[in-house]
């Protein structure tokens, strides 16, 4: 062997080296994230007492848990409580129908005027406002009996225009809309305001009139103003309430929320999640109205070989400054041994990396990038 040769097969081999260090450099660079199990270990070592994966489920649906609960007691509430339709008293703007029985001319359909009167034909103006419909009645029916013999005379409020609910956000029609006879749960009401729009997240936050922290009619009108003028008040910490189990979207029976005057209804607009480790393409993707965690995984092109599919991380806020993180299989959910789960704006989706797999991946990777680079005749150790 020559000089020149040995030089050659020297720098061909420095050359070869540098090729490998560089592939498999560019792999390892790769951000590796460590299954939960394997951070509650190392903190267990340093005398970190972290949450169990119980402790930390419990904590991640606690705040839903608790606004069922809190909704279905009002749904229960309002339903028990039919008092009110019996001692209703009509206020400004209420549609009021008036039929006086074989006097056609006489049958009209007025709105109460704001002064709390309404006009008829023959007798002019009657109060109505603060009167319930059979004080009503009465009262016209007495004021008739100068004009017609023994009138039969039965009135109706078709429309509460006194009583409105304020629906806003991502909503075709937002505003404040009066009760209608037959039009009074939520879903109803949702499409008097011409439905979700498609930039509507997945969630809605429903602010009872009892939440008001004014309370009674002068905190209803004080935030319906507020609603009119375009703002968004600032006691709308209400229930949250998933969208799907109000349309019945989610294979479940809608639940049918009654309405009152003074409710307001809030739409979000949907907002970002993120997703990141072992998927094809991390980031920040919109959060769709049925997005769930197979969805967003599917959204970022699918997990890696690399995963650790029984670890994989959905971390929330559920407070001011506090995160829960849950943890769940892809295997169970896949075989429906466990449940989708619903994702909400905000929320991280983290894939951990499995150390066996990724080291296999990132060999595998390396190789490929070795194989290719000798293919383009950069390298030749023949000589």
């Amino acid at each position: 062997m020559t000089y020149s040769s040995f030089c050659t097969r020297i720098i061909s081999t420095l050359l070869f080296l540098a090729v490998i260090s560089a592939a498999l450099s560019s792999c390892s660079s790769k951000a590796v994230i460590k299954p939960h199990s394997e951070v509650v270990s190392e903190a267990a070592s340093k005398g970190i007492v972290m949450p169990t994966v119980e402790e930390s489920r419990t904590l991640f649906y606690k705040p839903e848990e608790e606004d069922r609960a809190r909704l279905l007691e009002l749904v229960e509430a309002r339903i028990a409580d039919s008092s009110q339709a019996e001692i209703y008293r009509i206020g400004a703007g209420d549609k009021i129908e008036v039929n006086v029985f074989d006097v056609p001319e006489l049958n009209v359909a007025v709105n109460v005027r704001e002064s709390g009167f309404l006009s008829l034909p023959l007798i002019g103006a009657v109060k109505a406002q603060g009167l319930t419909d059979m004080e009503l009645q009465e009262s016209i029916t007495e004021k008739l009996s100068a004009y017609v013999k023994r009138p039969q005379v039965s009135v109706y409020v078709s429309d509460f225009g006194s009583q409105k609910v304020a629906v806003i956000g991502a909503v075709r029609n937002p505003g404040a809309y009066p009760l209608k006879k037959g039009v009074n749960n939520l879903l109803e009401l949702i499409g008097e305001a011409g439905g979700l729009t498609e930039h509507s997240g997945n969630v809605m936050n429903f602010v009872p009139v009892e939440l008001s922290k004014k309370g009674g009619s002068e905190g209803s009108r004080a935030r319906l103003s507020l609603v009119a003028a375009g703002k968004n008040p600032a006691d709308n910490s209400g229930i949250e309430i998933y969208l799907d189990e109000i349309m019945g979207t989610s294979g479940g029976i809608p639940i049918e929320v009654p309405v009152r005057g003074g409710d307001m209804v809030i739409v979000p607009e949907a907002g970002k999640i993120m997703v990141e480790g072992e998927v094809e393409k991390s980031g920040s993707y919109e959060l769709g109205r049925r997005m769930s965690l197979l969805s967003a995984l599917a959204a970022a092109g699918g997990i890696t070989y690399a995963a650790k599919i029984d670890e994989v991380e959905v971390i929330r806020s559920v407070g001011a400054d506090e995160r829960a993180r849950l943890i769940v299989s892809l295997e169970k959910i896949s075989s429906g041994e466990a449940s989708d789960v619903k994702l909400k704006t905000g929320d991280i989706v983290r894939v951990p990396s499995h150390s066996g797999r990724r080291l296999r991946q990132d060999t595998f990777e390396g190789i490929t990038k070795l194989i290719n680079f000798g293919v383009g005749g950069s390298v030749n150790l023949a000589q």
